[in-house]
């Protein structure tokens, strides 16, 4: 078989001897194709020359279920107040029993609690893309998502329209609040001489949006080249892991603690360091961030405490 290849020339054809077996046979031009069968090739096979396209299939990528949580909700107090009832309600059949349960269980147990709490409470984070989108909007949005399912039906198609009507005028509606409530701030910045901020105001609404572009500069605040880039970025990440540092000889001579001391882990302790936590940060593998468990009450801080003493006693 002659496989004339795509981007070639027409006369550069490739012999192949043995017999291939295109399983696509739309992309094969029939009007092209012949047969050679007075060639001696040393086969029972006939040479056959035709042009086909290749259509390479399309890899889907798996969509990344990770849900982000609206944490911006735990800033109001009710949503607070029922977050931390919701969780000591999932999690009090688990400190109610006797029974000794694993570093594994109380982990599972931990995350599974902790995240169909925050969904149920808070649920996923909506992206605005413009300042003026309230969480109404957003609300109806959404809904509008779950009539369209039904738009093929008379009373769906009108319910759709309705609600799309709704939004448009809601966002138009808010758009103009939103700029009359940006003017009313710049005029009492301006009345108390804050010009800085009255001119930051006006430049944001009259800015028009740009392409980010990133540089990268040299020690010297050099702007560079694509030559020296790689040159640089070299630099940074020797200077930044052969970084030399001395550290206190002092903690070699501290005790040496096992998890055969009698020093079990005091809840004041696990208070300390949930107080600690800074809000903002990007969870970990778990998907539970920091305000999550701030907001999770005593009972939050009392699982925890079990599974610390349980990792300390059993070294797991």
């Amino acid at each position: 078989m002659y496989l004339a290849l795509p981007g070639y020339d027409a006369n550069v054809f490739v012999l192949v001897l043995e017999p291939i077996h295109i399983a696509d046979l739309s992309g094969i031009k029939r009007a092209t194709t012949r047969t050679f069968p007075g060639a001696d090739v040393g086969s029972n096979h006939d040479l056959v020359f035709v042009n086909f396209k290749l259509r390479l299939k399309t890899i889907k990528k798996p969509k990344n279920t990770r849900m982000k949580f609206n944490l911006d909700r735990l800033r109001d107090p009710n949503i607070a107040v029922s977050f931390k009832a919701t969780v000591g309600g999932k999690f009090a059949p688990l400190l109610t029993l006797e029974e000794d349960h694993s570093m594994e269980t109380m982990t599972a147990q931990f995350n599974k609690v902790m995240i169909e709490s925050a969904n149920e409470t808070l649920g996923n984070v909506c992206r605005k893309t413009q300042r003026w989108i309230t969480d109404e909007i957003m609300d109806m949005c959404d809904k509008r998502r779950e009539l369209k399912k039904n738009k093929t039906t008379p009373t769906g198609a009108t319910e759709y329209r309705e609600i799309n009507r709704k939004i448009r005028k809601s966002m138009n509606q808010a758009k103009e609040d939103w700029i009359g409530k940006q003017c009313t701030e710049i005029e009492e910045k301006l009345e108390k001489n804050n010009s800085r901020q009255a001119f930051q105001i006006v430049k944001v609404l009259t800015k028009p949006k740009q392409a980010r572009v990133s540089t990268i500069q040299d020690k010297a605040g050099n702007c560079l080249t694509e030559e020296d880039i790689l040159k640089r970025w070299t630099e940074y990440c020797s200077d930044l892991y052969n970084y030399q540092t001395n550290g206190d000889p002092n903690v070699t001579s501290c005790h040496k603690s096992s998890n055969d001391d009698d020093f079990p882990v005091l809840r004041e302790e696990v208070e300390e360091a949930i107080r600690s936590l800074k809000p903002g940060k990007a969870a970990g593998v778990d998907n539970i961030p920091a305000e999550l468990i701030k907001h999770g009450g005593e009972t939050v801080t009392d699982i925890l405490t079990s599974i610390c003493n349980i990792i300390w006693q059993t070294g797991e």
